[in-house]
């Protein structure tokens, strides 16, 4: 008995300290629009992370002009950043599987995030990303106009996400 309170007193004089995912998520109070799960530290619910509106635009929102091979000229997407939706979860896998609301999926490496200022957009030239225009959320990664044809990044780019799992 005495380690065990010995023990969960160092962990409460610790906890100030350590990162947000590592103190766990609050629960979403709005429509859940993205569930993350498998190789995360930090949950809300059974299921794993989910996340409401509020709760993402909480993260490091953010504004992108950009190029897709799925849009005419140049847009404006805004959302929180892939990098600080796992960072926020603890992710520890190598790889998601970005699953749409109508269970299409890719697979998508986690070091895509930090190396391509990947984007979960959910705002189109400031108006909310529905369902039927690719919404609630789109994988956006940033690209010039000449990269476009290339399609480097088309796979990747998942429209109508509701789901991440990471795994290794």
């Amino acid at each position: 008995m005495h380690i065990k309170s010995l023990l969960a007193a160092c962990l409460l004089a610790v906890l100030p300290g350590l990162p947000a995912w590592a103190q766990g998520l609050d629960a979403p109070t709005g429509r859940v629009l993205l569930e993350v799960s498998g190789e995360i530290a930090a949950t809300n619910d059974a299921a794993g992370a989910l996340f409401d509106e509020a709760m993402l635009r909480a993260l490091d929102w953010q504004e992108v002009e950009t190029h897709t091979s799925f849009t005419t000229g140049l847009q404006k997407f805004a959302g929180p950043s892939l990098s600080a939706v796992l960072g926020a979860v603890g992710a520890e896998g190598v790889t998601l599987k970005a699953t749409a609301v109508n269970d299409y999926f890719v697979e998508i490496p986690v070091s895509h995030a930090q190396e391509h200022s990947v984007i979960l957009a959910m705002e189109m030239n400031g108006e909310k990303m529905r369902l039927r225009d690719k919404g609630p959320i789109w994988v956006v990664y940033p690209q010039s106009e000449e990269e476009v044809p290339f399609k480097r990044f088309d796979n990747e780019m998942i429209w109508q996400l509701n789901r991440l799992h990471i795994q290794n």
